[in-house]
């Protein structure tokens, strides 16, 4: 089997950026073990920036296939003898899936940037875990879903901003709740607000930020208050922030005791950077690899209590887990280390899962003809 030592596997993304992909991707990549795993990086955009010089090192090729036609593409990842082809972005900006579809290794992946199954003839596997994709959910995939043990991401921490730490709970101070939301303007659905006016009208006090590079819009300001005035929302318990550097962002969480997640698009960058802060966030489960993202890390980081299973749960949950402000505070205090100390952070054992999964597909693929393949999840025989 020594023949096949190390893999030779392609990523092929428009994001090895300062994106969430790449923030994403990063500390995983540092921590292969390249006697396993030989990686080639297929950017599909001639930008790069300061993640992208940080990330090069750990490649052993680099090969650009922006302005490569889908063919000229595949030859190139063909000719380079790559055993598996990884897609980061799915139906995303960027994304090169026809190259996909001329199959230029033998096996491929879709794994990281796309929350559903990609429809691409010629990708075999879909990475996930247990709680994204439960069983009952693998028929909704055209791939076979490949199991990772623990979540199917890993966050790398802002290395750059380690001084930055978690403030003390502010509502000791305020004597009042302040939710926060640092999302996308676009994931503020009706459904939503009409939960979030639910929880203000449970709890008269709280207070609601909402950070976002739409809000730095004085039109779009104003339209997201009527909206929140509709649902019972005052504009004096809201406050409202433009984008900022990500420091700043990352230091506005101090003035926020927790996080009420977007549904049914979660947060995925967000809510693993508010953990980091120090702030907890109460998701909304739903049934789609997508729409259990929040519960994937939450539950991971040991904070099963707050994902909830429906919008009634959500309003409850969301007086119940801050009505004690000191187990609120005791919780904040801890939850750094904690989740530094989980798999959501721990990049040298999500490594080797990643690598176990692709030796493991790799075997398969040797073994089974190819009428044969795609049926037994991978990972199926774990607990």
């Amino acid at each position: 089997a020594m023949g096949d030592l190390p893999l030779r596997v392609g990523l092929v993304s428009g994001d090895f950026l300062g994106h969430p992909v790449g923030f994403f991707l990063e500390s995983v990549l540092k921590h292969l073990n390249t006697a396993r795993i030989e990686l080639f990086a297929y950017p599909t955009v001639p930008q790069e920036d300061g993640l992208t010089a940080r990330i090069k090192p750990c490649f052993g090729a680099w090969h650009s296939i922006a302005g490569l036609s889908d063919e000229a593409a595949a030859n190139r990842i063909h000719d380079d003898g790559i055993h598996i082809l990884i897609d980061l972005a799915g139906h995303t900006s960027h994304n090169r899936l026809p190259v996909f579809a001329w199959k230029p290794a033998p096996v491929q992946i879709s794994w990281l940037g796309y929350f559903a199954s990609t429809g691409v003839p010629g990708m075999d596997y879909l990475l996930a875990d247990r709680t994204s994709v439960p069983e009952s959910q693998r028929e909704h995939f055209t791939e076979t879903i490949g199991y990772l043990p623990d979540p199917r991401l890993c966050f790398t921490p802002p290395a750059a901003m380690d001084e930055l730490k978690p403030a003390s709970l502010p509502a000791i101070t305020n004597g009042y709740i302040t939710f926060g939301c640092f999302q996308n303007l676009s994931k503020i659905n009706d459904g939503l607000l009409a939960a979030w006016g639910r929880i203000f009208q449970t709890l008269p006090q709280a207070r609601l930020r909402i950070q976002c590079k739409q809000m730095g819009d004085s039109v779009a300001r104003e339209a997201l208050l009527a909206r929140l005035s509709r649902v019972g929302i005052a504009a004096q318990r809201v406050n409202i922030k433009g984008l900022a550097s990500r420091e700043d962002y990352l230091t506005a969480h101090a003035g926020v005791d927790a996080i009420l997640d977007t549904f049914p698009y979660p947060g995925g960058t967000t809510t693993c950077e508010a953990l980091w802060m120090g702030v907890p966030t109460l998701t909304l489960a739903g049934n789609t690899l997508l729409s259990r993202q929040g519960a994937s890390m939450l539950t991971c980081v040991g904070l099963e209590k707050w994902v909830a299973g429906d919008v009634d749960e959500y309003v409850a949950k969301a007086a119940s887990l801050t009505g004690d402000i000191d187990r609120l505070a005791q919780l904040r205090a801890g939850l750094r280390e904690k989740v530094l100390a989980s798999p959501l952070f721990d990049a040298p054992q999500f490594a080797v899962n990643l690598e176990d999964a692709l030796h493991e597909m790799w075997q398969r693929h040797k073994q089974l003809k190819p009428a044969e393949s795609g049926h037994a999840p991978i990972g199926g025989s774990r607990p």
